[in-house]
């Protein structure tokens, strides 16, 4: 099955306080600013601005962030659904948390909780740019830009102890359909049993159906939920936690891997270090 695709319209933003006027090839940009250096401290690390803020903000989302584009009072997802709009392979510091995920205004809009923002915009410095998402002098006023395949402008901005993510363009989402090779269409509709699926996304929680195929497990920190029956199930990224219902096989080539099966007895390959395969 392959991916569906998040196709979300390029828009002018109408923020005054934030951008200059909006041009007819696609959204706004304020006066670039050079990227702040990784080198920053924490008063580099400033709130969305304020100037345009949203008289209502979504549950939960701190009145800060206002001024981000996508929110919407009304609706929105939470906790992994959340994070689940966010881009495949798109970083995650650690200790994040869900608070609002939602698409309005042709952004897609992700707000979560993180320990420390000061250390969660050093990260982004550091993880954008090697996980395909470059940073952009132009970031609306906001703590960083950046931008990606298929993205056109992409903004960070925290607020308390919250990070927010608005996102214009045309990517695929982390929570959406891994893509299958070797699957055909069923009678209804679906793929058939069988086949392989590739999950290459980071730091992704992920749930999948396994229908007897065989699971690539390529991407780094998922949290993978394999449900039904899966013929093999091969680990190369490093610290995944992935549970199964069943296997036939495991076989783990990366580090720091744990693999829980549910039922069955698989037969077990480990060649990377500390690796651990379980019985739930």
């Amino acid at each position: 099955m392959k991916a569906a695709r998040v196709t979300i319209p390029t828009l002018c933003l109408a923020a005054a306080a934030l951008l200059s006027a909006c041009s007819a090839g696609g959204p706004a940009t304020a006066p670039s600013t050079a990227p702040p250096s990784s080198g920053s401290t924490s008063a580099d690390v400033i709130a969305s601005p304020t100037g345009s803020a949203q008289a209502s903000v979504p549950a939960g989302v701190p009145a800060g962030l206002g001024a981000l584009p996508g929110l919407s009072s009304a609706g929105g997802a939470s906790g992994n659904d959340a994070l689940a709009l966010l881009p495949a392979k798109f970083p995650l510091p650690s200790g994040a948390t869900g608070l609002y995920g939602g698409r309005t205004g042709g952004a897609t809009a992700v707000v979560f909780t993180v320990p420390d923002v000061s250390a969660a915009i050093a990260f982004y410095r550091d993880a954008l740019p090697k996980a395909g998402f470059p940073l952009a002098a132009d970031s609306l006023g906001f703590p960083l830009g950046f931008t990606g395949s298929g993205i056109t402008e992409g903004v960070i901005g925290v607020s308390g102890n919250a990070v927010g993510v608005s996102i214009y363009g045309t990517f695929t989402a982390a929570g959406e359909p891994s893509p299958r090779s070797g699957d055909t269409a069923t009678a209804g509709g679906g793929p058939a049993t069988g086949g392989t699926i590739t999950i290459s996304q980071d730091s992704t929680p992920l749930t999948e159906p396994c229908g007897n195929a065989t699971v690539n497990l390529e991407g780094d920190s998922d949290d993978v939920t394999l449900t039904g029956s899966c013929q093999a199930i091969n680990v190369s990224g490093d610290s995944d936690h992935v549970v199964a219902d069943s296997a036939g096989r495991v076989n783990l080539s990366g580090d720091a891997d744990e693999v829980t099966v549910n039922s069955g007895s698989p037969a077990v390959t480990k060649t990377g270090i500390d690796d651990m395969v379980r019985a739930g």
